[in-house]
């Protein structure tokens, strides 16, 4: 029986069969292309029926949903339809035949996809050219296919639904005089779909520009410049018009341009670098398979694309020379505008956060590259004391430990992970004396992954609580402060560092977020504390806390002032990659979120922004969770949260080479009143589109949960309140 829910999976998972040839999810792009293929109904009923039937298969196999309804395995079996829709005339024997064909596209689909995922790189469209090459070569022994002509049926068939006048119309388009180098270009977007007509090339760059900006420009910069590598050595420029095969161009620069890459000039460079290469591989293709008389389709493509990106692998620096995309949004622009925002937001971020060891405010005492012991292999280190108002370390003379006000402060560890090694029971040095023989003094080594460990050095004597082989919690205490080792004076000194051993050499490696204690109190993420800084953590407040706790499977309703946001309720969920995310039951649309207990802070948001969700989204980008009435938190949206319009259009073909759209987050704590069930918190923040568009401003009102929440949009107030 077919529910809602399973016309809407087949109806995802068959536009996305069109879109993902060029690596989209955009529905309109997904109609345009099919209509593309219906101008000769046969070919099109063809690539339509091969889809179905491989997604059929698919679903029968029991293969990941999410993956069918992206079309993932569909695309090649579409394509092999449409191939074999252009071959042969239809029959009862050629639709036959078809099923197998898809069964066994698919079959060739999850084995270049074992294969290739083993590298990390992607299948493409090696399962289409392994499926009809084979489908192609065993024709020839099939009696009862029958050649197509193509031409005929197309003709006919606009003949039918248009009359004289349709068929003049698309002939028309056919003739025009526009200069050869426009009319290859479209007829080569075109013949990715088997279409070797100028108007189904409009066509599919009209949907490509409606798609992806970047990918529009890309396509044009990819194929201008093999038409000029070819002027340049004087190539024959038929090689290009034969069966428009510079649509390997094209595929190529929006794969590498900014797909699988980064959009940037670093990916432009490349693209224009590897044109001749794709010129070599067609025309060594042409010979390697005219002696079995197979056409060439998209094998260059996927031979420069996947050796690219497996190069790529091998990098030991310049790693954003160009960038890979590790979180695919399926548009170049949400690949670039979001890699550039979290490279801004979170700096040098790395595979775990780590976080200050330590409860209140301590001081840089010895940073980096510092003045004694901080040098060369050992230089990414830091020694931190706390010092009072007159900045002496100790109270009284100093002569005694006691004296000092670190000596016998609890030790954190700065996240999560397994002791590696502990050394105790050393003896801690009266002031200004030295241990010469045991340069570390008490050590505790945590291994957080297979490559980095962190390393808290002149720990107070027989004050380890941890041994080695326990897992202990980020923030859990594993010892005290204190002067054992080479050290005159109590302090604790700590470092990342790629090995386990003591005494191994140290990692720059930042710390993922602290409060800088100056002039003004400020956030600081992803950074490196340096010389005299006061810094410390966020200390959570719990009613706050409380309010962000956004657990897997809790449910927030809603209701506002507002006809058009009206009355709703939230989802938190979590998808397969454990990212944690809000959705809104009305529109679908999502924002994912972090929460690390010290900070709550947005990601990314996906969908319809009619919400509530998407004002609550931009009020609460980033938010640490403790109450600082005199912290001001200021952040950057990537440029796409911009209205959409002329000046965003503007920017996604700027994009690659500079970005002038810059919408800005700030807030502010207004008040906090004590409570005995919890604090009563207000905080105000605003959204800034930036280019004269008017500021947004948020009132948000918790008490150990969300209390209520205003906007005020220009003249517009809006008021939600959120359920118990």
């Amino acid at each position: 029986m077919l529910t809602s829910q399973r016309v809407s999976g087949i109806y995802l998972s068959t536009l996305h069969s069109y879109t993902m040839v060029f690596f989209s999810k955009n529905q309109l792009f997904g109609l345009l292309l099919l209509g593309v293929t219906f101008f000769d109904v046969y070919i099109g009923l063809a690539g339509l029926l091969s889809v179905i039937i491989a997604n059929s298969f698919a679903w029968i196999f029991g293969l990941n949903k999410t993956s069918i309804h992206a079309g993932l395995y569909g695309f090649n079996a579409l394509l092999v339809g449409l191939g074999l829709g252009i071959s042969f005339r239809p029959s009862l024997v050629f639709y036959f035949i078809l099923i197998f064909v898809a069964l066994a596209t698919l079959l060739f689909t999850l084995a270049f996809e074992g294969i290739t995922s083993k590298y990390g790189l992607p299948f493409l469209t090696l399962p289409f050219l392994a499926s009809l090459w084979f489908t192609l070569l065993a024709s020839r022994s099939y009696t009862e296919l029958i050649p197509g002509e193509s031409g005929i049926f197309l003709l006919n068939s606009l003949y039918a639904r248009g009359g004289y006048t349709l068929v003049e119309w698309y002939q028309w388009f056919g003739n025009l005089s526009w200069p050869l180098v426009v009319k290859v270009y479209f007829r080569s977007l075109g013949a990715i779909f088997f279409q070797y007509h100028l108007l189904a090339g409009i066509i599919i760059a009209i949907g490509l520009l409606l798609y992806s900006r970047i990918a529009f420009l890309l396509s044009i910069i990819g194929f201008a410049f093999t038409w000029l590598f070819y002027v340049v050595i004087g190539a024959n420029m038929h090689e290009l018009d034969y069966s428009y095969i510079g649509f390997n161009h094209i595929l190529t620069a929006i794969a590498i341009g900014g797909f699988f890459v980064v959009a940037s000039r670093w990916s432009l460079l490349w693209v224009i670098l590897l044109t001749p290469v794709i010129s070599l591989f067609i025309s060594g293709s042409f010979v390697l398979l005219a002696p079995v008389q197979l056409p060439v389709f998209s094998l260059p493509f996927n031979l420069v694309v996947l050796l690219f990106l497996y190069a790529l692998k091998f990098r030991e620096k310049r790693l954003h020379q160009p960038e890979q995309v590790l979180n695919q949004h399926f548009t170049p622009e949400k690949n670039l505008y979001l890699s550039q925002n979290a490279r801004k937001r979170f700096p040098n971020q790395q595979y775990v956060d780590i976080q200050l060891p330590f409860f209140g405010t301590w001081k840089v005492n010895q940073g980096h590259d510092g003045a004694y012991t901080h040098k060369e292999q050992w230089q990414h280190a830091w020694d931190f004391v706390i010092r009072d108002e007159s900045d002496k370390e100790h109270a009284g003379s100093g002569e005694s430990l006691t004296d000092y006000y670190c000596f016998g402060k609890p030790v954190l560890a700065p996240a999560g992970g397994w002791v590696e090694e502990v050394v105790d029971g050393i003896a801690d040095n009266t002031p200004g004396d030295y241990n010469t023989l045991n340069n570390w003094g008490n050590t505790v080594i945590i291994r957080h992954n297979q490559w980095l460990y962190s390393k808290l050095s002149h720990l107070k004597k027989d004050s380890i609580t941890v041994s080695p082989g326990a897992y202990v919690q980020q923030g859990q205490a594993i010892g005290y402060c204190g002067n054992s080792g080479f050290a005159a004076y109590p302090h604790l000194h700590f470092q990342m560092q790629a090995t386990p051993s003591i005494g191994s050499h140290t990692l720059k490696y930042p710390i993922a977020h602290y409060l800088l204690h100056g002039n003004t109190l400020s956030l600081i993420t992803n950074d490196y504390p340096k010389l005299n800084d006061q810094v410390a953590n966020i200390l959570a407040d719990a009613s706050l806390a409380a309010a962000f706790n956004f657990g897997t499977g809790n449910s927030i309703a809603y209701s506002t002032n507002n006809k058009q946001l009206g009355n709703g309720r939230w989802l938190v969920e979590v998808d397969l990659g454990m990212n944690r995310y809000i959705t809104d039951t009305k529109t679908n649309a999502r924002a994912y979120f972090v929460n690390d207990g010290q900070l709550f802070y947005f990601t990314r948001f996906e969908g319809n922004r009619q919400c509530l969700l998407w004002y609550f989204y931009l009020a609460t980008f980033r938010l640490p969770l403790g109450f600082y009435a005199n912290l001001e938190v200021n952040d950057d949206f990537p440029p796409n949260v911009f209205p959409k319009g002329g000046l965003l259009l503007l920017q996604d073909f700027a994009a690659p080479f500079f970005i002038f759209l810059k919408p800005a987050f700030q807030l502010k704590y207004a008040s906090c009143k004590n409570d005995l069930a919890g604090n009563q918190i207000s905080l105000q923040s605003s959204f800034r589109p930036g280019s004269g568009r008017s500021l947004i401003i948020f009132d948000i009102a918790v008490h150990n949960r969300l209390l209520t929440f205003s906007i005020h949009n220009g003249k517009q107030l809006i008021n939600a309140a959120f359920e118990k």
